[in-house]
């Protein structure tokens, strides 16, 4: 009943049904993990994404394990994405292969155990329970695992693996021989495009996280005060996450302020927050290992400078206008087209940009396409239908082929202004094969009056979105963002 519950609920998201959010800061999150626990029924999910993968595979193979240099570099461990993705399985020390054979098609390995496994990691799981839960075709031990890839091989039939992970590519590198290299392949290839459109139990769990990240920021807003440590701002957030059953964030908590504020991956937070700071908030708790990504600039103090609340409300002006565009039917980079037009009109009538055509003005202002594709990893798999570069080449004016949204996808949209100490000073390193010493000359002299008042303001607003038939849901809807809700909660 559990499943066609979510079935329905996941139906109504994607006709457009609207939900509560906005100003309500009663965010809909219980300490509850049982939604984590999968039944068989559950794994149906999985059963047929291997499905549709193995139907493609034409005399080829899928090998992947449940674990590569990445899920080291976490709190705890955390299995490989496309190994999960198509398991639903977490145990560390397993392989996953997938072969064209419609009896064996599906082959799964016991983690290999020791003493020392069991007094230091504890018992697996009964191979009974494996095979019930994870309906494997062919269940092996360790080294009967490590035996059927040698012999796949030694056949010379190309393998699909995941080549991010480097140290499997060069053992199964070696097993091939020299110059047999061309056979391993990107297993992306044939997964990126599945995993772009979420299914149910994703939405539903991208949703928690949302939540949980909402919670996060919300209680920050309510702690946050000058002469706290960034890194105590970091322990509200992650604490936050560990006690809503958030195991560890998605990625590296961003928490900046003053100038912090306006390097855009600032990971180090050990700034002692002052009076008249920002603090930039770029944020996710990972649940069911599908990762939020939220963004939300406050002030320290709990009150915004009127150039802080003049900045603030352009960049929540442009990323209103990016989520009107979406939708389905509308390109991927629509949103950040939508978001730079009122940006740049901001930036020209503040006397910030001089010429609203240039495009070494705009790319000063504007540092990254506002978009990504957001599951299981924070910049998430998918073609966008366009590069970096040509994402960041057009004036607002002008229009940008990309890829089509579609119901069931999940992006986020991220404009943000920068206003670095030095930004100015560095316009000649920046853009010297663009524009000549004489316009950045007059530019910065027009300009850079107006640039000092807001120097060390750094403001990005981040929210999630769920394309649906009718438009789009935002998942991170609770956290708040509105300038006079901000201040009511930091009071």
């Amino acid at each position: 009943m559990k499943k066609y519950v979510s079935l329905f609920i996941y139906l109504l998201i994607l006709s457009g049904c609207s939900n509560p959010g906005g100003r309500s800061w009663m965010i809909p999150v219980t300490i509850d993990p049982s939604d984590l626990d999968y039944t068989p029924s559950s794994m149906e999910s999985f059963e047929g994404r291997r499905n549709q993968l193995i139907d493609s595979l034409s005399g080829s193979y899928v090998i992947l394990r449940s674990a590569d240099q990445c899920s080291a570099n976490r709190h705890e461990f955390r299995p490989n994405n496309y190994f999960y993705y198509l398991t639903g399985y977490t145990a560390r020390g397993s392989y996953a292969i997938l072969a064209p054979d419609p009896h064996q098609s599906f082959t799964l390995s016991v983690p290999y155990q020791s003493i020392r496994t069991l007094i230091y990691e504890g018992g697996k799981l009964p191979e009974e329970e494996i095979r019930e839960k994870y309906r494997p075709d062919r269940l092996l031990t360790y080294r009967e695992s490590r035996e059927l890839i040698d012999s796949i091989v030694q056949t010379g039939a190309t393998v699909y693996m995941d080549r991010s992970d480097r140290t499997f590519l060069r053992e199964l590198q070696r097993l091939a021989g020299e110059d047999e290299t061309i056979r391993f392949r990107h297993v992306g290839e044939l997964v990126d495009e599945i995993r772009v459109i979420k299914e149910p139990v994703e939405v539903e769990y991208l949703q928690k996280a949302c939540n949980i990240t909402a919670m996060a920021l919300t209680n920050v807003m309510k702690e946050c005060r000058p002469d706290l440590y960034e890194f105590q701002i970091e322990s509200v957030i992650e604490g936050t996450f560990l006690e809503y059953g958030s195991a560890m964030p998605g990625f590296n908590s961003i928490v900046g302020s003053g100038p912090n504020s306006t390097i855009l991956h600032y990971e180090p937070n050990m700034r002692k927050m002052e009076d008249g700071d920002l603090l930039l908030m770029d944020i996710g708790a990972e649940y069911g290992y599908y990762t939020a990504d939220i963004t939300r600039t406050i002030p320290v103090n709990g009150r915004f400078t009127p150039e802080q609340r003049t900045i603030y409300q352009l960049v929540l002006d442009a990323q209103l206008a990016a989520i009107e565009q979406m939708k389905p039917g509308n390109m991927f980079m629509d949103g950040h087209m939508a978001a730079k037009e009122v940006i740049v009109k901001g930036l020209t009538e503040l006397g910030l940009i001089t010429d609203p055509t240039s495009h070494w003005q705009i790319k000063f202002y504007i540092l990254y396409p506002s978009s990504h594709f957001l599951g299981m990893d924070v910049h998430d798999v998918g073609d966008k239908g366009g590069s970096f570069t040509q994402f960041m080449e057009q004036t607002p004016l002008e229009s940008i082929e990309s890829r089509v949204l579609e119901p069931g996808m999940v992006l986020t949209i991220e404009p943000g202004l920068y206003f670095r100490e030095k930004g100015l000073e560095q316009l000649h390193e920046i853009f010297e094969a663009e524009a000549d010493s004489i316009e950045m000359a007059q530019f910065i002299e027009t300009v850079g009056p107006i640039y000092e008042q807001y120097i060390n303001t750094g403001v990005r607003i981040e929210d999630d979105i769920l394309i649906t038939t009718g438009g789009n849901i935002n998942l991170s809807r609770y956290a708040p963002k509105e300038i006079d809700d901000i201040e009511q909660i930091m009071r």
